[in-house]
């Protein structure tokens, strides 16, 4: 998955580096990085050139019937207006773009949603399975998964020893929606139903920049992935039993700026996120269940919908976490209660109260 092995470009460098020392001894300087910006205002002008010469495939797309089993099975081809294909409307005419700012720059990161998705959105902090193909604007293909297998799903952000994503690659996927479910076709085929489909045209800044994975891919080069959102999935990365994109009181879930008790821990990675002495997990009520009351959950999707109808407004502000798959087939639920107290007619989770030390059973 070279998504993930940032490390060892950069380890390969250094050992190159070193095992180059001339006969005595005398020190070899590593090639000075290139500034930031001057390489990602080349790769703009790259990215947008892409755009205004290349169309996809839509035309094998029935926009008319967005989600119909046939659009599940659809994947993007890209193309040179050129030709034959002279009257083709350019990707510049479809595609969105928004800014993402990273080691002091300003980045336009452009992306294709050719559709949208009908299941859950997907978060910065979550882990998401993606059918993808990375290539560089030459065409050349370095990296895809055209099944969910070995190595998902992937990890968004990266948080301690755990590695994330090239940051492109992540702000791409959370523009999207996962899948509704999955049709088993025979012969071991899975077709995801209404999934995300789409694309990301990432500068090298938000990729791989000096240190790319793979040599297919030049220093400094865009990265283009064709993506189909399959799933997302909670994490959990302080174990508080709070899911992490929802320790954001701000509501914007960027993993960066919320640090309620000011302790230099952002809430996602902190044990006490108000500070007030009392550990979250011990402010918050984790819950299992292993059947509707009389009959075991026997898929995920039993699960769910029990969860939809009877717990998710059932007053208490109780979570969905996760269903864990037992060893005997059978299904079981996990659930997060946190409670809440009104502050000034406004409704806080008390492991965000540094006033409220309840510890709960």
């Amino acid at each position: 998955m070279n998504l993930r092995k940032l490390i060892l470009p950069i380890l390969s460098l250094c050992l190159v580096v070193l095992s180059c020392k001339k006969d005595d001894d005398a020190p070899i300087e590593a090639p000075a990085l290139r500034d930031r910006q001057e390489v990602y205002d080349e790769n703009l002008v790259e990215i947008e050139t892409y755009l205004e010469t290349h169309f996809y495939n839509y035309e094998a797309f029935d926009f008319a019937d967005p989600y119909s089993q046939a659009n599940d099975t659809f994947s993007i081809v890209f193309d040179t207006i050129s030709g034959v294909n002279s009257d083709k409307t350019p990707l510049m005419d479809q595609v969105d773009f928004k800014t993402v700012t990273e080691d002091d720059v300003d980045y336009k990161l452009y992306f294709l949603k050719v559709r949208q998705g009908l299941g859950k959105p997907v978060n910065a902090l979550d882990r998401a399975a993606v059918l993808y193909n990375g290539t560089i604007p030459e065409g050349a293909s370095f990296d895809s998964a055209v099944t969910i297998g070995a190595g998902q799903p992937l990890n968004l952000t990266t948080v301690g020893s755990t590695f994330g994503v090239v940051s492109g690659f992540r702000e791409g996927i959370v523009e999207f929606n996962a899948s509704t479910g999955f049709t088993e076709n025979g012969n071991n085929e899975i077709t995801y139903d209404d999934h995300g489909i789409g694309a990301v045209f990432i500068p090298s800044g938000l990729g791989y920049f000096a240190v790319p994975p793979s040599t297919v891919i030049p220093q400094y080069s865009p990265l283009i992935f064709t993506l189909r959102v399959v799933s997302r999935s909670n994490t959990d990365w302080d174990e508080d039993g709070i899911p992490s994109h929802m320790e954001h009181p701000d509501g914007d879930y960027s993993g960066s700026d919320d640090d309620t008790d000011g302790d230099s821990f952002v809430n996602f990675v902190d044990s006490d996120d108000d500070g007030d002495g009392v550990l979250t997990e011990d402010e918050v009520k984790q819950k299992e269940y292993e059947d509707d009351g009389a009959n075991a959950f026997m898929t995920k999707a039993e699960a769910v919908a029990y969860y939809d109808a009877n717990i998710a407004n059932n007053g208490e502000n109780e979570l969905f976490i996760r269903t864990e798959l037992k060893l005997d087939g059978t299904y079981t639920l996990h659930t997060t209660v946190i409670p809440q107290t009104l502050v000034d007619g406004v409704l806080v989770s008390n492991y965000l109260n540094s006033n409220i030390t309840t510890v709960l059973e």
